[in-house]
Order: structure tokens, then C-alpha cells, then sequence
């Protein structure tokens, strides 16, 4: 087990407590505000730097902060949440998994903000879709992994159209974004937690608007080509600068 282990659960569970208290406090009419997302980023940005994983973006003249999107990266490990809370300029909300939402504090946390419950095993994708339009039209935008899962070998498996139905339905753009290395981070699977760099590429927004549900399988499949191949980049960029 590496050293950074346990340091960086013990710091990761203390800022999780305290996020989560002060989410509490503040209660439901007050999750929309700028303070909830300044409090999001900075648990991701505690578990981030304990880890000592540095994050490296690129691409985010094609973000604007003030739009809302649906936000599709590859799923790699652990970490991918608080990567993508910390590096991108958006009211980010996340669709996570039922477990998350069973631990006391966090999950009551994690309701009062707006994080989608869902169950990986038996989805409810009528309270997913309506939980979803919620959070859009609130001026959320909605971070989604539609592998469904970690990658066990770092790899892009296929991707699920939960995403861009939400996409399509509300018409709101899809944002592609490409993740690298936390996977030697927190390898999945594992305990032990290693220093490393994270790039994130985010690539240009897929537009909705006009689409329906006839087109929802080409943009599933036009975001995952964008995410491959920004990915595949990622690979060769950083194996060539580890052996440098």
C-alpha cells in the first residue's frame, strides 16, 4: 500500500463530513447558490491534492460557464468525479450511483444539491429523466459516465443512451471530455493511492437542438469517436513523456 493511502482517506473522509455539514445547514433553498458549488470544488480539490494528483486541462475556450450542458467523459476510476468537479468552470451536478447515496451524511448531502441517484442493477429512468430536467432547468449542468462503470483496464467500453436521451429531450448540448491517469492514480479495484498527473481534453459541444429521439444513437456514437480519440492522444502523449 502506498504511503499516500491512508492519508489521503483520512483527509478525503474529514472533507466529506465537513462539505456535507455545511450542505446540511445551508438546506435545500440554498443548493443552487454559487457558495454550494465553491464547497463542491473545494472536497474534490482536498481528495485531489492529498492524492497529489495534478490536474492538467485542455480545451476550455469550448466551455461557457454560463451554459448548461451534459457533460460525457470515459470512466477510468475513483477519482473522475473530483477531476472534473475541480477543472471545469460549471455548476456541475452528477449522476452517481445508488451506493454513494447509502452513506448517512453523504447521501443526504448529495439529495440536497441535486445529485442524481441512480441503480446501476434496476434504473428508474422515469425519476432519472425527471430529476434530470430539474437540474437542467435550474442552470445545472449534468456530469454523466455512460459506460456505466470503471474501466478495469483504462480502455473506453461502449456507451449507454441514458445521456444523450437527457441531452436530446431537454435540448441542452452535449460536452465531451476525455480523461487520463487516475487509473494509475487509484487503480480500480485496488486500495492503494499513488501521485500522478490527470489531463482532461474537452472537446467542441454536440448540439441538440432540432434532434430527437431518431437521432439519439449517432450522437451517442458521434461523442464517443470525440472522446476516443481525444483519449487516444492522451495515451501516446503521456507514455512519451513517462519514458522522457
Amino acid at each position: 500500500m502506498s504511503w499516500r493511502t491512508v492519508p489521503t482517506l483520512a483527509a478525503g473522509v474529514l472533507a466529506t463530513l465537513a462539505g456535507a455539514l455545511v450542505v446540511r445547514f445551508r438546506g435545500p433553498a440554498r443548493a443552487d447558490s454559487a457558495v454550494t458549488d465553491r464547497v463542491v470544488r473545494w472536497w474534490a480539490a482536498v481528495w485531489l491534492r492529498t492524492a497529489g494528483a495534478r490536474v492538467v486541462v485542455h480545451g476550455l475556450e469550448h466551455v461557457e460557464p454560463a451554459a448548461t450542458y451534459v457533460v460525457v467523459s470515459n470512466h477510468q476510476s475513483n477519482p473522475d468525479p473530483m477531476a472534473h468537479l475541480q477543472a471545469l468552470p460549471l455548476s456541475l451536478r452528477v449522476l452517481a450511483m445508488r451506493e454513494l447515496f447509502q452513506i448517512l451524511l453523504l447521501g443526504r448531502a448529495m439529495r440536497t444539491i441535486g445529485m442524481i441517484e441512480v441503480d446501476r442493477g434496476s434504473p428508474d429512468f422515469r425519476q432519472i429523466d425527471d430529476a434530470a430536467a430539474r437540474l437542467l432547468a435550474a442552470g445545472h449542468s449534468l456530469l454523466v459516465y455512460p459506460e456505466g462503470r470503471a474501466s478495469p483496464d483504462g480502455t473506453i467500453g461502449d456507451f449507454k443512451d441514458g445521456a444523450f436521451i437527457v441531452a436530446v429531450a431537454n435540448q441542452v448540448p452535449i460536452l465531451p471530455a476525455a480523461i487520463q491517469g487516475t487509473c494509475r492514480i487509484w487503480q480500480p479495484g485496488r486500495r492503494a493511492i499513488h501521485s500522478g498527473e490527470v489531463r482532461i481534453v474537452v472537446g467542441r459541444p454536440l448540439q441538440t437542438s432540432g434532434l430527437t429521439h431518431h437521432d439519439i444513437a449517432g450522437l451517442r456514437d458521434q461523442a464517443r469517436d470525440v472522446i476516443w480519440s481525444a483519449h487516444r492522444d492522451l495515451v501516446e502523449t503521456m507514455s512519451a513523456k513517462a519514458v522522457l
